[in-house]
């Protein structure tokens, strides 16, 4: 996790020292102090690219200066105040997705501090649906449905959830798997990695996990646009979500191909690339063809490359995208799911 952290004052640097020297070993953290006229800078800079941000001073000076930035609670950074003597650790944004309570729960065991948890979840100790989705790596579609889920909760009504998947540990209280045998619009919350999100009313949460490696193999220098269209086209054909998407999978060959970098960075996946031995050494059932491995020594290269990052299986063979240039494959691997984070 990427952490700065600011001061103001000698006793606010003190603690910014500390801070930075307990959190630097599983972290990489820096910090500063505030120069004149320096905060807006600071923050506008750091908001956007850190995972959290730690301000050693005034609650209001923090909301006065992250005010203009903040956008939505699933993208923005965890942000704890510490007062200057150290005695409170206060989240003041993304409490629960962004970590910012588990943070300030951290700082406060450093300082020996007060943690100020404001989150209604939290402090009457009732199962955070946001935090747990965050541990879990599901994707929350619908962040706006999240309120409904807790106020239930709160209130100690049951919470239905529909998983495509198993999920292991103990039931948290009132929250009730697979129960309905009625319509799957009466459920709360649905877990799966199909295209749902306009099929059902706008008070489910919908949650994805990321479970899809994309195998893919493709002309030289072909463009950015042929390989966004035929991934999109060939999700919309199997009605699988697009935040499903885990990693991008070919040959080392293709490592360059910047049609494929440039998707890859625009949805923010990895892409990872095997050698012509390493594809070859997988076995399976795979669609050969000896104009691809006359060409770059592996018989197909989208099947075995996607089987292969995912450690999975295939659930959708070679696919010429209509003669795009393009072929693209799919494969899928079971989400590792716990009630227990």
């Amino acid at each position: 996790m990427k952490v700065s952290i600011i001061a103001f004052t000698d006793n606010g640097m003190e603690i910014a020292f500390k801070l930075s020297n307990s959190l630097s070993e599983d972290n990489d953290v820096n910090f500063s102090r505030c120069g004149k006229g320096a905060l807006s800078t600071w923050t506008e800079e750091h908001f956007s690219n850190d995972d959290a941000l730690i301000f050693v001073g005034a609650i209001g000076i923090a909301l006065r200066a992250i005010a203009p930035y903040i956008k939505t609670k699933t993208k923005d950074p965890a942000v704890i105040v510490v007062d200057e003597l150290g005695q409170f650790s206060i989240p003041i944004l993304s409490g629960h997705i962004g970590g910012a309570n588990e943070l300030a729960l951290q700082i406060s065991r450093i300082l020996d501090a007060i943690p100020v948890i404001t989150t209604a979840t939290d402090i009457n100790n009732v199962f955070a649906i946001d935090t747990w989705a965050k541990s879990q790596e599901l994707q929350i579609l619908n962040p706006e449905c999240i309120k409904l889920v807790s106020s239930k909760l709160l209130k100690g009504k049951p919470i239905h959830v529909k998983s495509d998947y198993q999920i292991g540990g103990n039931l948290p209280n009132n929250v009730f798997i697979n129960d309905l045998e009625s319509s799957d619009s009466d459920y709360d919350i649905i877990i799966s990695h199909n295209d749902f999100e306009n099929e059902y009313k706008k008070d489910i949460l919908l949650l994805v996990p990321q479970i899809i490696t994309v195998g893919i193999g493709c002309r030289k220098n072909i463009s950015f646009e042929a390989i966004e269209e035929s991934i999109l086209n060939i999700l919309k054909k199997e009605n699988y979500h697009l935040l499903s998407l885990k990693a991008l999978a070919s040959i080392d060959k293709k490592a360059d191909e910047k049609g494929i970098l440039e998707f890859a960075r625009k949805y923010d996946l990895p892409f990872i690339t095997y050698s012509a031995d390493e594809l070859n050494s997988l076995e399976g059932d795979f669609t050969k063809s000896d104009f691809v491995k006359s060409v770059v020594e592996v018989d197909n290269v989208c099947e075995r490359s996607a089987v292969m990052e995912s450690n999975g299986k295939l659930i959708r063979r070679k696919d010429t995208c209509d003669g795009a240039g393009v072929t693209v494959a799919l494969a899928i691997n079971d989400p590792i799911i716990s009630w227990e984070k």
